[in-house]
């Protein structure tokens, strides 16, 4: 073949293949070395004319801008298509926001309406608060009532105002249109309580029999109570118990202030809360006008209360206290050897009644300390607790000479001057 009939060919073909790269421009994208390919295959064999080169190389150029244009419009689609990805994207990421946005804000909404107690019909409801609850379990115990709601955002609100973590507990009377503040101010008080005891201490009763009526009460563990009433925890508040002098020889230290009366106390209650409601009932009944009685009669409020309590345990009536006063101040009064013991009967035994409520293991070889048959004067402190006639009795004795006294099974008392009539006095007594 000729020469220039080679050279119309091989353009013929060229624009064939171009034309068919121009229909297919979207469908395949050839790669570089496949064009490269193609070119070193359409070249000359070896030994061919040197003109038929410089049109191949001319190809070779046209083949490379065709290339460089179909990246760049491969490039443009990729960019496309990440446009489209990141719309969706932010499509999907707004959706989640708002989804979330849209719970949190009926969360908040459901909760607010809960903590103000929106929408709640008024009814009263008794509560059981556990004794030293945690706020988890006072929001579980309000939840199960049906007085609250939402438990969860009731410990936010309480972490949030910073509500006390522990509640004394008790019965307390709500209602469930009170709000979160309401129900934690109710709870921290005592004011809704529904657990009350209402308790008599009658007069002449001692410490051991109030602590154990404590503890058969549900108000608080014996125990618990006779460690306050020997402790000074109270004597801050109270200037007349730091006026106690030798609590070491005592076996109650508060015994004797500790005031008979009728009182409401809550179940459970703190040991020391409850003491101290009989303390400042004391404090209250001992006026300045009886204190500074005591003091013109040479006494302290300790030792006018311990005469008043041996008063109270050994007089039969009121009208007997004066009389039975007479005597121990007579004696105490008296500079006759025979007559430094104050010999009452009901001392022999204290803390106890009588011989029988002392613990056997010790009831053989037991002595009180407060034996006023074996000590002289006034023992270490009360040994019950006096009522205000006692504590008058203690103030304005009777004027009498007697030394000695006893009362017969049916309490008609017996006085005497002297040891000879007293003796006579304890037969017709039947007590001899």
């Amino acid at each position: 073949m000729k020469e220039d009939d080679w050279l119309t060919e091989r353009a013929h073909r060229e624009r064939i293949e171009n034309f068919r790269l121009q229909i297919k421009e979207e469908e395949d994208e050839p790669s570089r070395q496949d064009i490269y390919s193609r070119s070193s295959a359409a070249r000359p064999a070896p030994g061919a004319r040197v003109g038929g080169h410089r049109r191949l190389e001319e190809e070779e150029e046209r083949q490379a801008v065709v290339w460089q244009k179909m990246m760049a419009l491969h490039q443009l689609r990729n960019r496309e298509k990440g446009r489209k990805n990141k719309r969706f994207f932010r499509l999907v990421w707004f959706s989640m926001v708002l989804f979330v946005s849209l719970l949190l804000a009926r969360y908040l909404v459901t909760g607010i309406h809960d903590m103000l107690a929106i929408g709640r019909t008024e009814i009263s409801v008794t509560v059981e608060i556990p004794q030293k609850a945690t706020e988890s379990q006072v929001a579980q115990v309000l939840h199960q009532d049906g007085v609250i709601q939402d438990e969860k955002f009731f410990l936010f609100f309480a972490k949030l105002t910073k509500a006390p973590k522990q509640y004394t507990g008790g019965s307390f009377q709500v209602h469930t249109n009170m709000d979160y503040e309401a129900l934690i101010h109710t709870l921290q008080s005592n004011a809704h309580r529904v657990d009350t005891v209402k308790l008599t201490f009658p007069e002449g009763i001692n410490a051991l029999e109030i602590a154990n009526l404590l503890q058969q009460n549900g108000i608080c563990p014996a125990k618990d109570a006779e460690t306050v009433f020997n402790s000074s925890s109270l004597d801050e508040n109270f200037e007349m118990l730091q006026q106690i002098t030798d609590p070491s020889e005592r076996y109650y230290r508060l015994e004797g202030y500790l005031f008979p009366d009728t009182y409401e106390f809550f179940k459970n209650e703190d040991p020391k809360q409850a003491v101290t409601k009989l303390i400042a009932n004391c404090n209250r009944k001992l006026t300045k006008q009886i204190r500074q009685k005591a003091e013109d009669s040479g006494m302290t409020v300790d030792q006018m209360l311990t005469l008043a309590s041996m008063i109270q345990a050994e007089a039969a009536d009121k009208n007997d206290m004066y009389e039975v006063s007479s005597v121990f101040h007579n004696r105490l009064e008296s500079d006759k050897q025979t007559l430094l013991h104050l010999s009452s009967d009901s001392t022999i035994y204290y803390p106890y009644r009588k011989l029988s409520l002392v613990p056997e293991n010790i009831r053989d070889t037991y002595k009180s300390r407060y034996d006023t048959y074996l000590i002289e004067g006034l023992p270490p402190g009360p040994i019950c607790s006096p009522g205000m006639d006692a504590i008058d009795a203690a103030l304005n004795p009777a004027s009498t000479h007697y030394y000695y006294f006893c009362h017969d099974a049916n309490g008609k008392a017996y006085y005497a001057r002297t040891a000879v009539g007293h003796e006579i006095n304890l037969k017709k007594a039947g007590l001899r």
